[in-house]
């Protein structure tokens, strides 16, 4: 059967390797003009390293994970060191979690895609016609196909969504905060840490692939266009002007540098659909399930997903009527799971008051404590 995928990056080039592998035809079109760059490290957990291990593709994966260098310093207004934090104190569903950096994922989720599946690049879905023989599809260039299953990995602005479940404003909810990531030149040295004043969070690290710069900070729904990268420059700059010390300055300028590679902004939010499935259309990833930055479960979810639908869809002949019921079954308390956690990692990451940055960072020093010598840096 013939199945086109919108997206390419952890939902969409799993689900193309799913679907690839249990005999179908799989089309994969992206906006872009090719795999996006960029991003901030993630996490494969849990369930997601047997999808990874059923793959072929866990030791590769282990093999190029992130290299913790040891706990990071946490640093308070004026750029005093107050605390230091180790995520695997918090964020790890069991002691075989990976992290790994989202370009290094992406190469080799795309390394295993049989080569007979296509990809279009700089390609969009126009319109859709669900019908009893299948998704008459036509794309912004003009083209034409018909597929008997059509699947929205394209993000928490999916197109996919829009089409043929309605507007973004009916499932995607803000979650609190914005999150800013940007690659940081290497013409100096950065001090890898993390500065926190209340409701705001400044962070740089290295995963591997040069340095990068975080930003989390916590605000109402703002209005604006989620193309508009001018715009978020702006509005970024805005948030780190409450700050002055440490390595903020020369953040800031590597925020509002246009031609600074590796810029994403976005809402923290997540996907809530009361079902990811409408006729022959499918949405998985973000489009579908959003967990929110701060669950650290996105790509485990997008793995995890992918090879639940592809395997039930296929399981049941194709006949989506049939795959339904069974698919949200399966996946439904997943989900929960998985969102649930991101209200965790608000508290953690962007205390909101003095008193709840002071309990935290108390809390990160009886960590240091209980932890000491457990891990052991993570080996390339």
């Amino acid at each position: 059967m013939d199945v086109l995928i919108s997206g390419a990056s952890m939902a969409g080039l799993s689900a193309a390797w799913w679907f690839a592998h249990l005999g179908h035809q799989v089309t994969v079109i992206e906006r872009a003009d090719g795999l996006r760059p960029g991003g901030a490290p993630i996490d494969v957990r849990g369930r997601a390293l047997g999808t990874a291990r059923r793959m072929g593709i866990l030791q590769q994966i282990d093999d190029q994970k992130v290299v913790i260098a040891g706990p990071a310093p946490v640093l308070d207004a004026t750029g005093t060191q107050v605390a230091t934090l180790d995520l695997r104190w918090f964020a790890n569903e069991t002691d075989e979690d990976i992290e790994i950096s989202r370009d290094r994922l992406n190469r080799i989720l795309l390394g295993a895609i049989p080569e007979d599946v296509e990809f279009r690049f700089k390609a969009s879905i126009a319109s859709m016609v669900d019908g009893a023989d299948g998704v008459a599809v036509t794309f912004l260039d003009g083209a034409q196909g018909r597929y008997d299953l059509v699947v929205g990995a394209d993000g928490l602005h999916s197109n996919v969504r829009k089409l043929a479940f309605g507007p973004e404003k009916n499932y995607v909810r803000h979650f609190g905060y914005y999150v800013a990531l940007v690659d940081l030149p290497n013409d100096r040295p950065w001090q890898r840490g993390m500065l926190n004043v209340p409701g705001l969070t400044i962070a740089v690290r290295d995963a591997g692939d040069g340095p990068q710069a975080l930003m989390l900070c916590a605000s109402p729904e703002i209005d604006y266009d989620y193309r508009d990268a001018a715009s978020h420059r702006g509005i970024v700059d805005g948030f780190l002007s409450r700050v002055d010390a440490w390595q903020v300055r020369e953040i800031r300028a590597a925020f509002t540098d246009p031609a600074a590679k590796g810029f994403y902004f976005d809402s923290v939010s997540q996907t809530h659909m009361p079902s990811w499935i409408h006729g022959n259309v499918a949405v998985i990833g973000d489009a579908g399930h959003c967990a929110a930055l701060l669950s650290g479960m996105g790509t485990t979810l997008a793995m995890v997903a992918a090879e639940t639908l592809a395997s039930t869809w296929t399981d049941c002949g194709g006949d989506m009527g049939a795959a339904a019921p069974i698919y949200h079954e399966r996946l439904r308390p997943y989900v929960e799971q998985c969102q649930a956690f991101a209200h965790e990692g608000g508290p953690i990451m962007v205390p909101m008051t003095q008193e709840a940055l002071d309990q935290r960072n108390a809390k990160f020093r009886a960590c240091a404590e209980e932890f000491a010598g457990r891990f052991e840096p993570a080996r390339a």
